[in-house]
């Protein structure tokens, strides 16, 4: 038997580190001039870190301006808004500065700079014809992984649609990962953000699209995420434990790129649109229905992860070893503050029909280790409810 070819491709250089933001100037020195810096509406610029940026920038020569309106699953209107933007202002090259929403927002901005068609030819499946201009993510949140994924999560709110934009272009030139920028990040982001990374390593690592080593990835991922987040939960500044979250989250990333999700991420867009809950909390209460799932084509990797997130394996059926990683799940969630009921989510059964009908063609949906038909996920939303 011929072996499975396997495919992993990187196109960010990733710089990683405490205080690595004071390396922006030179990483972007060939870049350009003009910089377009998009952010969120908020938190960059409480807690001062744009403000930091914009010094650094303007003390090195360059020509800042900001767009400063992405909101949390940031909307086809507000990107077209700031590609226009970056058009007007000639700009060279971009920064995404914020969590996910921001990052994303900003490799569309970047992706699509010389592209012809308007966004949402984009948004429902278009190919990006051209390379846009270059693209330095900093993330000041740990857990999307949006820093060094090539995929940029949308919502169209007038039609209720959340999915990704999804191409190789779409790439970061430079991730500069300063687990610093993300320790005034509030407690229940950084648990649903971590949350969110953890459910990106779990189902990248048991994907249909997993290999060799998106699996070394994602499992280091979980092992680091396992041990970390419940010290992070009491004690937020914990340096060593908010270093290694930072660290997971870019490896999950990485491995989600190449790998794909699942069916939590595939259910979580289709309920995140309705409810405007966080996307982390979502994927968290997703996770252990949607394991327990999988359980029956996944087990030998539950039980891998289960030895990541420090259980000692009984001996006998796989099946009960790889159990044991949902058990452990269920007690990580508990310690989180994760609720253990869908209905905690804002929805109702009334919902799931169209929850469900909008799920079955997601991408995340097909890279699922095991099939699911509309029964199965009305299975899984009604688990917990």
């Amino acid at each position: 038997m011929l072996p499975t070819i396997q495919r992993f491709q990187l196109r960010t250089k990733i710089v990683f580190g405490l205080e690595t933001l004071r390396e922006l100037p030179n990483e972007a020195m060939d870049l350009g001039k003009n910089v377009l810096v998009v952010t969120g509406k908020h938190s960059v610029i409480d807690n001062g870190v744009l403000h930091r940026v914009n010094i650094l920038l303007r003390g090195s020569g360059f020509t800042p301006v900001f767009f400063s309106e992405v909101e949390p699953e940031p909307s086809l209107e507000t990107v077209a808004k700031g590609l226009a933007m970056a058009r007007s202002e000639e700009t060279d090259w971009i920064i995404g500065l914020g969590g996910g929403s921001a990052m994303d927002a900003a490799k569309v901005i970047a992706g699509l700079y010389h592209c012809a068609q308007d966004l949402p030819y984009y948004f429902n499946g278009g190919l990006i014809e051209k390379e846009g201009i270059p693209l330095v993510t900093i993330p000041t949140v740990a857990g999307s992984g949006a820093e060094v994924t090539f995929n940029a999560v949308l919502s169209d709110h007038e039609n209720k649609v959340k999915k990704s934009i999804r191409d190789p272009k779409l790439a970061a030139k430079i991730a500069l990962v300063d687990p610093q920028l993300a320790f005034s990040a509030p407690e229940p982001v950084t648990i649903n953000s971590g949350a969110d990374a953890l459910v990106q390593a779990i189902e990248a690592y048991i994907s249909k699209g997993a290999n060799t080593l998106t699996d070394i990835y994602s499992l280091t991922a979980i092992e680091l995420l396992g041990r970390s987040l419940p010290k992070v939960r009491q004690d937020n500044q914990n340096v060593e434990a908010r270093m290694e979250i930072s660290m997971a989250s870019l490896m999950a990333g990485v491995a989600l790129s190449v790998a794909r999700l699942g069916a939590v991420h595939g259910l979580a867009h289709s309920i995140g649109i309705r409810t405007g809950k966080p996307h982390g909390l979502i994927c968290g209460v997703l996770l252990v229905p949607v394991m327990r799932f999988n359980l029956a084509v996944s087990h030998e990797k539950f039980a891998k992860i289960a030895v990541a997130m420090g259980a000692k394996l009984p001996g006998g059926d796989t099946i009960d070893a790889g159990a044991l990683a949902i058990k452990n799940i269920m007690l990580l969630n508990r310690k989180l503050g994760i609720p253990a009921h869908i209905n905690s989510l804002g929805i109702t059964e009334a919902d799931f029909p169209e929850i469900i009908k909008e799920s079955l063609d997601s991408g995340s949906m097909k890279a699922n280790p095991r099939e699911a038909t509309a029964e199965d996920l009305m299975n899984i939303l009604c688990e917990r409810v």
